[in-house]
């Protein structure tokens, strides 16, 4: 299995800055707060709501059998996003949300089959047809989901970057099938590959279908692993140069922040990369092979939201500076509309 290829040019950027996160009232900003467990909830936390309400939830999660929760969540007034086995096998996690909260529930057993679309998750494209559980087959490729959009007949689709899914010379799409991984085995298989833009212009973006059954939440949001709430996505903002943002991808980890690359980066984003047939822009934020395909979104306001601006798709020169594809030309090519957070 290989990560997805990354195409290498030389640029000198800024180094890499943080971002400054307000505090919130129930914790800080992209943090949890700690709650009183609760019989049969060894860790219940919460983000955006409070306590009790957060307790309210893990009763009824735990008075549910383990294929149960995501129904027993949902009564409760709350989408389950994803749960993942504990540290130790015989405990899991659960994330789910309700407008801009999220909670995170730890339970004994094992994980009941909850997952869905988020930015930031782990994706896997491959050539031959993908099992879930089963093994990766050879010449797969690890990448990271971005945004979800709405496509022109009004089915749901997620962006990741074209060249994870390869183009052969006819135009066709080298790995055509696409999963979300649960490591080390494909986990959620979506399906192939529904639209790939490099096919016709000059953006390194695609679509893949997401699954919508009861316990397979597609949502607009960023996606922070079991330990963080994730950030909501409530719009787009133009990729200006100077802009601080973001992203979370497969290999670097979450919340990898830093700006868009000033006048020194124009000789390569209008030159060099333009006639190599590619539209991006350029940033101070170090990536790595696998962070392909992630969102690349505005820093997170007071709220936990943030904006969409683009989709990482290249590391260029001895920096590992990642240059991104905007959202804006994305989206009227393929005539979607980004799903947005209420």
């Amino acid at each position: 299995m290989r990560r997805a290829p990354i195409l290498i040019f030389v640029l000198v950027a800024a180094a890499l800055l943080p971002v400054a996160a307000p505090a919130s009232a129930q914790a800080p900003l992209g943090e949890y707060a700690s709650c009183e467990p609760v019989a049969g909830a060894s860790i219940v936390q919460v983000s955006g709501a409070t306590c009790p309400e957060a307790q309210a939830a893990a009763t009824a999660l735990v008075a549910a059998p383990t294929d149960g929760e995501g129904d027993a969540l949902r009564a409760a007034g709350w989408a389950p996003l994803r749960a993942l086995v504990g540290p130790d096998d015989a405990e899991h996690d659960v994330v789910a949300i309700r407008g801009k909260a999220a909670l995170r529930i730890r339970r004994s057993g094992p994980p009941p089959d909850l997952d869905g679309w988020a930015g930031g998750r782990e994706l896997l494209f491959g050539r031959p047809t993908l099992v879930p559980g089963g093994r990766v087959p050879s010449g797969a490729v690890l990448c990271t989901s971005a945004f979800l959009v709405r496509m022109p007949g009004g089915s749901l689709g997620g962006l990741s970057a074209a060249h994870c899914g390869g183009t052969r010379s006819d135009g066709t799409v080298q790995r055509r099938n696409v999963a979300l991984r649960r490591p080390p085995q494909p986990g959620v298989v979506l399906g192939r590959v529904v639209r790939d833009l490099e096919r016709s212009r000059p953006l390194d973006a695609l679509v893949v279908p997401v699954a919508t059954a009861a316990d397979r939440t597609a949502t607009p949001v960023i996606d922070r692993g079991i330990s963080r709430p994730p950030w909501y996505v409530a719009g787009r903002a133009r990729a200006l140069r100077g802009r601080r943002v973001c992203f979370s991808g497969r290999t670097s980890g979450i919340d990898q922040c830093g700006r868009i690359a000033g006048a020194a980066a124009r000789p390569f984003e209008q030159g060099i990369l333009r006639r190599a047939g590619i539209t991006v822009r350029c940033t101070t934020i170090r990536a790595r092979e696998g962070d392909s395909g992630s969102a690349v979104y505005t820093a997170p306001r007071a709220d936990g939201s943030v904006r969409a601006v683009g989709i990482a798709v290249i590391v260029v020169g001895i920096g590992a500076q990642m240059c991104f594809t905007p959202l804006e030309p994305v989206l009227g090519a393929l005539g979607a509309d980004l799903v947005t957070a209420g």
